[in-house]
């Protein structure tokens, strides 16, 4: 970068940290906007808009979620670090974090840019069939995909998140050849999964659910190496004789890393006073999230061990470098 730009960087950084400083004492003064760099509907959103309320009324001021798709989650980190503002945060699906792991081009690195606030909730990751196809267990996937290599398409909510990860990790150890279709969060993907566009997805619980419920779903696998507390019913892939996966995914809140400890605090403290509600804790068990609630100290120390572990997950399903 030239010595001009970055000297200009160098002074936005120092006067949004100056910024954040003046305002720690009173904060907040204003409105509170919450990225997510999802669209309506997936884990993500529905983590961030179950807390939104709660959150406004410990800290005397309304919450507004806006979703900007695009970049499993990496936009929004850069629209809000370059918005130098206070009030301005993300709620982030754990990939969000790692992309720079994927794509080194990103402007931002985590460990530098980041400061952890919240984990909020966690969930499976579930593959999930349409009902036409007539297929009742993995088994019955994988022989199909044998038999149709490259023919059979599966839904993810971005091409280079958590899901991607777990579906490329499961479908090369299964030696079996799929056509991913990435969109623009969980939300989007499901409807073409509902339509029978798509007739396979990797997602995250939340959006599946609710169909899953009416039938029009069936959910033939968690990723994670135990059942879901949320979805007893549905086995694992180290059931279905592949004791070596073992991924699910979670959700957190962050800030700039110029953020200072009293917004952190109080932030942290809404988060926690939201989802220690039994309410709230138990519509987010419906659509298959776990609360979490870890403290920012928790949540960087995760994050710190993931990023390797992530990185090497993520090679191994091929997408290193897109």
């Amino acid at each position: 970068m030239p010595r001009k730009l970055l000297l200009i960087a160098g002074v936005a950084w120092l006067a949004a940290i100056q910024a954040f400083a003046a305002l720690a004492q009173n904060w907040p003064t204003r409105p509170i906007r919450i990225l997510v760099g999802f669209a309506p509907g997936g884990s993500t959103d529905v983590s961030a808009r179950l807390v939104s309320d709660t959150v406004s009324k410990e800290l005397g001021q309304s919450v507004v979620i806006e979703n900007r798709p695009g970049g499993a989650g990496s936009i929004v980190i850069e629209a809000m670090l370059r918005s130098g503002d206070a009030h301005t945060f993300v709620v982030g699906s754990d990939s969000s974090f790692y992309q720079p792991v994927l794509r080194p081009s990103l402007a931002y690195r985590a460990e530098r840019d980041l400061r952890p606030v919240s984990i909020l909730t966690s969930q499976p990751i579930i593959i999930a069939i349409h009902p036409a196809p007539g297929w009742k267990s993995v088994a019955d996937l994988l022989k199909a995909a044998k038999a149709r290599p490259g023919e059979i398409a599966y839904a993810l909510s971005s091409a280079t998140g958590t899901q991607a990860v777990a579906a490329g990790v499961f479908f090369r150890m299964a030696n079996v050849k799929m056509i991913s279709v990435p969109y623009k969060g969980g939300g989007q993907a499901v409807v073409d999964l509902l339509s029978g566009q798509v007739p396979v997805a990797v997602l995250g619980a939340a959006p599946l659910v609710p169909h899953a419920k009416s039938g029009r779903l069936r959910l033939i696998a968690v990723t994670s190496r135990n059942r879901a507390k949320a979805l007893p019913d549905v086995p694992t892939l180290a059931e279905a004789g592949f004791p070596e996966m073992d991924m699910s995914q979670w959700f957190g809140a962050v800030a700039p890393a110029g953020a200072p400890d009293g917004v952190v605090t109080r932030l942290y403290t809404a988060i926690g006073k939201a989802l220690s509600d039994p309410k709230i804790a138990q519509r987010l068990f419906d659509v298959g999230l776990e609360v979490v609630g870890a403290s920012p100290q928790e949540m960087a120390r995760r994050m710190k061990a993931e990023t390797l572990i992530w990185s090497k997950a993520a090679k191994e399903a091929g997408l290193t470098g897109k």
